[in-house]
């Protein structure tokens, strides 16, 4: 998430001005300007790096990590990144499978669903309708990073392409792309030697679900069910109070 100071929407309210530019009565003249701007070197928010670490970036050798013990402190739910190889885990202790989830898709969050409200009854019908049974595989990207692939349970083509892209990507390095004609993914494998994923690194799986769902549902009238059954209206009244 972007730091609202950092926010690019926001750039366009900033003033970059230089002091000397502006006289003690808040008014700047012509004259100020002209030498502030043959006096005053020019300073942008967007400042590029010094010499030295450009050309320590061509090098390589950017890092000035004295342990090399940096590790990846988040992880999120997601889909092999485009024309990235990408390895998944080969413990069955960092799989999961058919765990009910509510994603909302205009939000792009993911909650988890208790399995015996799930099959319960007591959830309304609209909401269990786009319910959903999700497999959970970790993976590691050839870049060093980390994420949870998801597999949604259906018959769909899909999901039986992603399970056998899953399970090649056990055996090697692969880059995933899908092939949307045919409803299937493309599976290449990698043609060089690539480290294999800091398996090591890696906090319990249990720690990287609470860490990726944005919430569990345990009971009925749970706030994102709520707010999914008032149709957008919750949303909108929690907008309004925070105002």
């Amino acid at each position: 998430m972007l730091n609202p100071e950092n926010d690019p929407a926001r750039l366009s309210d900033v003033a970059f001005e230089s002091s000397a530019a502006i006289p003690a009565n808040g008014k700047a003249t012509h004259e100020a300007v002209a030498n502030a701007t043959k006096n005053t070197p020019s300073k942008t928010m967007f400042a590029p790096a010094s010499r030295k670490a450009a050309e320590a970036a061509k090098k390589g050798t950017t890092s000035t990590s004295r342990t090399g013990k940096a590790k990846q402190v988040s992880y999120e739910f997601g889909k092999p990144p485009k024309g990235i190889y990408v390895k998944v885990h080969p413990s069955p202790a960092y799989h999961t499978f058919n765990l009910p989830v509510f994603v909302n898709e205009n939000e792009g969050t993911f909650h988890y669903i208790n399995p015996e409200l799930f099959e319960s009854g007591e959830l309304p019908e609209r909401f269990r309708n786009v319910c959903k049974l999700m497999d959970i595989h970790t993976a590691g990207c050839a870049d060093g990073t980390f994420f949870l692939w998801h597999v949604f349970v259906s018959s769909s083509k899909w999901r039986k392409a992603a399970i056998k892209s899953v399970q090649e990507a056990q055996r090697e390095f692969v880059i995933v792309s899908s092939i949307k004609a045919r409803q299937t993914y493309n599976v290449e494998i990698a043609d060089q030697l690539i480290p294999e994923p800091k398996w090591a690194s890696l906090p319990s799986f249990e720690q990287m679900l609470m860490d990726a769902f944005d919430s569990n549902i345990n009971v009925a009238d749970d706030k994102v069910v709520l707010d999914y059954m008032s149709g957008g209206v919750a949303a909108r009244e929690d907008e309004e109070d925070v105002e």
